[in-house]
C-alpha cells in the first residue's frame, strides 16, 4: 500500500488524469484532490469571499474532474491548466446562479500565490499559461455577434454588474444575461473548455 502511495506521489498530474479517465482509478482521483483542492478552495475564498462558497466549488469542480477525466486531451494543454478551466467555468456557473458578480479576474484570481501550495517555477508557468488562455479568449470575442461582445466586455472587461451593464448599454436585463449567457457558452466552445 505504501509503495502505490509513493508511486501516485511520484506519478505526473497528465499520468494520473489519464488514470482516472481510463480505468475510474479512485487512488489516482485522491492524489489529484489532494493536489489541487487547496488552490480551488482559494479561488472560491478569491471570488466570492465565502467560505462555503469556496468548499461547494471544490467539490463541484473536483467531481466535474472525475466525471470528465476521459475528455482531457494532453495534446491540446496540461492537466493542470485543463482542471483550472474546469474550475473556471465551475465558479461563474456559481457565482451566476447566486446572481453574484466575480470581481476583476486575473491570473492571481485563477492560481493564486501560496508557496506552500506550489513552487515558484510552476506558478510562473501557470500565469503565463492563464495570459495566454486570457490573450486566446480576448481574439475570439470578434467571432462573436456585437452585441455579445458589449455584454462581455460591460461585465467581464469592466467589471459592471448584470444591472449596470443593462443600463448603459440601455438593453432590458433579461436580454442582457440571455446573450451574456450566448457569448460565455461560444467562448467557452472556441476555446475548447466545453469538451
Amino acid at each position: 500500500m505504501g509503495q502505490e502511495s509513493s508511486c501516485l506521489q511520484s506519478a505526473s498530474d497528465e499520468e494520473l488524469l489519464a488514470a482516472v479517465g481510463h480505468s475510474g482509478d479512485a487512488s489516482a482521483f485522491a492524489e489529484l484532490f489532494e493536489r489541487f483542492s487547496r488552490r480551488i478552495y482559494h479561488i472560491g475564498l478569491r471570488m466570492a469571499r465565502s467560505e462555503d462558497f469556496s468548499r461547494e466549488l471544490t467539490q463541484e469542480a473536483m467531481l466535474s474532474v472525475w466525471q470528465k477525466a476521459s475528455l482531457f486531451d494532453i495534446d491540446r494543454g496540461s492537466a493542470e491548466a485543463w482542471i483550472f478551466t474546469l474550475t473556471r467555468n465551475r465558479c461563474f456557473d456559481m457565482l451566476r446562479k447566486a446572481k453574484r458578480q466575480p470581481m476583476l479576474i486575473g491570473a492571481d484570481d485563477i492560481w493564486p500565490p501560496g508557496e506552500e501550495f506550489e513552487p515558484a517555477e510552476l506558478k510562473t508557468d501557470v500565469i503565463a499559461e492563464e495570459h495566454v488562455l486570457l490573450s486566446r479568449v480576448q481574439g475570439m470575442l470578434p467571432q462573436l455577434p456585437a452585441e455579445q461582445q458589449a455584454v462581455i466586455r460591460q461585465v467581464y472587461g469592466m467589471d459592471l454588474t448584470h444591472e449596470e451593464a443593462a443600463r448603459r448599454l440601455s438593453i432590458p436585463l433579461g436580454t442582457l444575461k440571455s446573450r451574456l449567457r450566448l457569448g460565455m457558452e461560444k467562448l467557452r466552445h472556441l476555446t475548447g473548455a466545453d469538451q
